[in-house]
């Protein structure tokens, strides 16, 4: 007769502590893990000049938890970018803005114009110079449509990619699929650490400019809906009255202590 197994207490057995694994830590897998991006970029900055960055949550929230711990005890550099961000979403109608829409400098350069945040850059920096060409072409063809009759394809900021970003190591090529399966894992980061539905995440709304980023964490999603409704409706002349009154009640209110971000994560 088979002997009986004992029953074990489960409910006295230590429970294992799950260890907490970094934001940092994750981004790096996905920048580092199936390909290597590295380049030996002669750091022009010629992109970053012209524009802001586009990036996942999770890349917004650790590139951003990163510079308000730096800048703790400087409030200005803080409203600086606040203000610099709150300028760049209400220049964003081309017919009133002409180029101010489309040229907007990086506002994470240095007095040297070097990135204050190279380690942390996003996949979207990462990736510029390193696109197969036919897939670079189509963003620009999306870009020429959605300009035609206003600009040349040439007029058009980054139509060409830097010809002076080269790989490190090229033995794994970069492929579409590849480039697919690296932004479905930040998305994958996203929709585990923020509030997305799925249908958010369908219309891409976890992926935005930093500028707008900085906007969505200090102020809300509200706000700027509110915000945007004005500005498709109101004149150059409301637009930039405007800014110069929200840049100044930013300034103002938050010249001694700037509100931490509200990432919600």
């Amino acid at each position: 007769m088979a002997k009986k197994k004992k029953k074990t207490n489960k409910t006295n057995k230590p429970k294992k502590k799950t260890k907490k694994i970094e934001l940092s830590s994750l981004l790096n897998r996905v920048y580092t893990n199936a390909v290597n991006l590295e380049t030996k970029c002669k750091h022009r900055c010629e992109c970053c000049k012209v524009a802001m960055p586009q990036l996942n949550y999770c890349e917004a929230v650790q590139i951003l938890k990163d510079l308000w711990e730096k800048n703790t005890d400087n409030p200005k550099a803080k409203i600086d970018m606040i203000c610099k961000s709150i300028e760049y979403f209400f220049k964003s109608d081309f017919d009133k803005f002409d180029m101010e829409t489309l040229i907007k400098p990086c506002m994470l350069l240095d007095k040297n114009g070097m990135c204050k945040v190279y380690t942390n850059r996003p996949l979207s920096c990462r990736m510029y110079g390193l696109w197969p060409e036919k897939d670079y072409k189509e963003r620009v063809d999306k870009f020429e449509d959605a300009y035609k009759d206003k600009l040349k394809r040439e007029e058009l900021p980054l139509n060409t990619q830097c010809p002076h970003v080269k790989r490190v190591d090229g033995s794994v090529p970069i492929t579409t699929e590849l480039i697919e399966t690296l932004y479905k894992e930040l998305n994958d980061i996203d929709d585990k650490i923020g509030k997305f539905t799925e249908l958010q995440m369908e219309h891409k709304e976890n992926y935005r400019t930093l500028h707008d980023w900085i906007l969505f964490f200090f102020f809300g999603e509200q706000w700027l809906t509110e915000l945007t409704n004005f500005l498709l409706s109101a004149g150059r002349d409301e637009i930039e009255d405007l800014l110069v009154q929200v840049k100044k009640q930013v300034e103002n209110a938050f010249k001694d202590n700037v509100p931490d971000l509200k990432f919600g994560d």
